[in-house]
């Protein structure tokens, strides 16, 4: 089955009023249609449309619309191939598009880690040795249902348990490895198992896949309480939020997300009901962490640990808020014209509702919620918008009578609301505080204003920075897809020698996306060379520089740069770790795809043509257009 038969055998498998049924409340709109509120811009009367007979859906409130792929891509925020793969395993279809090897590699890693969960989950409920384990969890007051749903299990003490258990189902020694579960012996060869004498959690990515372990070590002697999945294929642990795979359709449900620490602060926060809670794993949440916690809410609740001495945690939760700082503001790199610079990442001005949760009596949640319910949900209701947290933090047992603290106190808070991306709530905050201080507020205005000029972040050479501009939603499927091979050329300029080849201006609709397309091409023709230079191994840089101040000196539409930098953000973002082998199938799937929704335009506008002609008798024309018409046909069959 090509690319191109996979979607439309996806989009066969999957109505689109049954996946929209997940995330909308869909109500019948007439014969065969149904109408929901739109998600994707506010309003009380619902006007967002889905034809099930037409497999699309359509608001006419803010003019988003598509099918099942443009939905999930926006609702969820994915890339066109994180939704092909979500569909596809939910339809039952096989994707041929991948890298075989890689394909294969990382799915035999899945099936690894997942036949592992049920081993030591197995392990845990029936084994003798898993006693200890066993005893544990219940001294936790971890309900058989919390066991069963997080599928929680045990490693049993011993050097080669589950690496003989994996071989003997035809696992081999190098996959197990790969996958983290062993460690290889010093001396000769030969490995023994990472995890004994443990609880294990099995971690889980957003989509449902088991990717990696933690385990809780039961013996209290070990220094290591908590080992976890080293990094592999396919567990990056500053790519995923233990729990949110259970927690995300509760996250949308109440718009918030509440952040614990540990992993065992999550499970029970579940059990009892709170089932909107991720937990952070014990450390700052990472850029990766809060884009993925976004795509369910802005309202991200952090949950901090007291303790009897008082406010120790108001250090916890400068740690833990750093990273949303950070990456969500100024960043300092190399701008497209080479030269040193501050940004506004638009990928990162994250836009969040940041609260803290202060659990009082120097119990973690763990604690607080088996002790009383009430109390933890008494906790949540008094959350502390971020900044009025921060004024507890600055001003406790301060004497702010005092000249010198208060100039102090201004300071670290006006660096706080320097960093408020809503004018009207920073304004607020600037009244608020100067009244609270007792100074004027132009004089902590202007204290805000220097702030916001000197505002730096870590450099991250990894990420090129790009000039801040407001970021448009794109509705358009064909803009969408041109973005995501954009983004695939600035990594590997050489495949634009056969897409210039193979991809028509035709298949694309007519505006932006045509006309960059048109001028991309002309572009190439015209430098040769510098593609030539990038096939060998130069910066992906140079080519979007060079075509972005090209394009300067060409009339160009409106919207093309900020498009670009969009495209070239992906790049970094999401086709970082592309090989040349994917990114050549992923640039096939599109062209594939694009050149079928072409085709079939057209074979529409001709069957319509072929009509006119059989109503007048043109029987010239009813010849020549059965001709073209067969030919759309055959090349649409071929795909």
């Amino acid at each position: 089955m090509s690319s191109s038969q996979e979607v439309e055998e996806i989009k066969v498998r999957i109505n689109v009023d049954e996946l929209l049924r997940d995330y909308l409340k869909l109500q019948p709109a007439g014969t065969g249609t149904y109408k929901a509120a739109c998600p994707f811009h506010n309003e009380k009367t619902p006007s967002l449309m889905v034809s099930p007979q037409r497999g699309s859906w359509h608001c006419f409130g803010c003019g988003a619309g598509g099918d099942i792929f443009e939905f999930l891509m926006k609702i969820e925020n994915l890339s066109f191939p994180e939704a092909l793969k979500i569909l596809a395993d939910r339809a039952g279809v096989i994707l041929t598009r991948q890298n075989p090897q890689a394909h294969d590699r990382k799915n035999r890693l899945y099936d690894l880690c997942e036949l592992t969960a049920r081993y030591w989950h197995k392990v845990l409920l029936e084994s003798p040795r898993a006693e200890s384990a066993r005893s544990y969890l219940a001294g936790r007051g971890v309900s058989e249902e919390v066991i069963e749903d997080f599928n929680v299990g045990y490693a049993i003490d011993d050097w080669s348990n589950l690496f003989d258990f994996l071989i003997k189902r035809g696992f081999k020694a190098e996959e197990i490895f790969a996958a983290g579960f062993v460690v290889k012996k010093d001396r000769g060869n030969g490995y023994y198992d990472r995890f004994r004498n443990r609880v294990m959690f099995p971690i889980v990515d957003h989509n449902g896949r088991t990717c990696g372990f933690t385990g809780r070590t039961l013996n209290p002697e070990e220094p290591a309480k908590y080992v976890n999945t080293p990094q592999t294929d396919i567990y990056n642990k500053s790519a995923i939020v233990f729990g949110l795979y259970r927690a995300k359709s509760e996250i949308r449900k109440l718009d918030t997300v509440v952040v614990v620490e540990g992993q065992m602060d999550a499970i029970t926060c579940h059990q009892f009901g709170f089932k909107n809670t991720v937990a952070s794993s014990g450390t700052a949440l990472t850029r990766e962490q809060i884009q993925l916690l976004k795509r369910f809410t802005n309202n991200i609740y952090f949950a901090l640990d007291a303790d009897s001495a008082g406010q120790k945690a108001s250090e916890r939760g400068s740690e833990l808020i750093k990273s949303v700082e950070n990456d969500s503001r100024l960043v300092e790199g190399t701008d497209r014209y080479g030269k040193r610079s501050q940004f506004i990442d638009p990928a990162l001005s994250l836009n969040l509702n940041l609260k803290i949760i202060s659990i009082p009596n120097g119990k973690d949640p763990d604690e607080c919620i088996k002790n009383n319910p009430d109390d933890w949900r008494q906790a949540i209701s008094e959350a502390l918008p971020i900044m009025e947290y921060f004024w507890r933090m600055f001003s406790a047992s301060q004497d702010l009578n005092d000249p010198q603290i208060k100039k102090n106190v201004a300071k670290l808070l006006s660096e706080k609301i320097a960093q408020l991306d809503d004018p009207i709530e920073k304004n607020y905050w600037i009244k608020e505080i100067a009244n609270r201080l007792a100074v004027g507020e132009e004089a902590l205005r202007e204290l805000v204003s220097r702030v916001v000029g000197s505002l730096k972040a870590p450099v991250r050479p990894q990420e090129a920075a790009v000039t801040a501009q407001p970021q448009k939603t794109i509705n358009d499927p064909d803009l969408l897809k041109f973005r995501t091979i954009l983004a695939i050329i600035w990594r590997f300029p050489e495949l634009l020698s056969k897409l210039s080849q193979e991809l028509l201006p035709d298949y694309l609709n007519e505006g932006l996306a045509q006309k960059l397309y048109k001028s991309l091409i002309l572009f190439y023709t015209t430098h040769n060379e510098l593609f030539a230079l990038g096939a060998r191994g130069r910066e992906e840089t140079n080519i979007f520089s060079a075509f972005t101040d090209w394009l300067k000196t060409q009339a160009v539409s409106d919207g093309a740069e900020q498009f670009l930098e969009q495209s070239y953000l992906l790049a970094q973002k999401d086709f970082a770790s592309l090989d040349a082998r994917e990114a050549k199938n992923e640039i096939e799937t599109i062209l594939k795809l694009l050149k079928s929704n072409y085709l079939s335009s057209m074979i529409s506008r001709l069957n319509n043509e072929l009509r006119q002609a059989e109503k007048i008798g043109d029987k010239i024309a009813l010849e020549k257009i059965s001709i073209s018409l067969s030919e759309l046909i055959r090349q649409k069959s071929e795909l």
